[in-house]
């Protein structure tokens, strides 16, 4: 009960926005006060209907009191974080269960 509390006041901490398409959660996204988004997500059954779109366009809104925002951006995500003007500021390899992963710094002044 304990970890879910602390699970809930860190979700809540990090102002997040959800998505919803027909009563279901299509995505959720967050801004922390840095200007950090921590996380940005889309589910499967929901990609191509405007959902990250969506999501990008409220942080964007939402931070404009921020100099920039920022987030650590994966392979296939950079795309789409590029064409909503973030640019890579460095590039780093994190190794999970002996897996290298790709992933990008990428930030947006405002």
């Amino acid at each position: 009960m304990l970890a879910q509390r602390w699970k809930w006041q860190q979700l809540t901490k990090n102002k997040p926005y959800i998505a919803s398409i027909d009563g279901q959660i299509a995505g959720y996204a967050d801004l922390q006060d840095d200007g950090y988004i921590d996380h940005f997500f889309v589910s499967a059954r929901h990609q191509s209907q405007s959902v990250a779109t969506a999501l990008m366009d409220t942080l964007l809104n939402t931070g404009a009191g921020h100099e920039r925002l920022y987030a650590h951006v994966s392979i296939t995500a950079r795309p789409f974080f590029e064409r909503k003007g973030f640019a890579v500021v460095s590039e780093s390899v994190v190794v999970r269960d002996g897996v290298e992963l790709k992933n990008y710094i990428m930030e947006r002044n405002l």
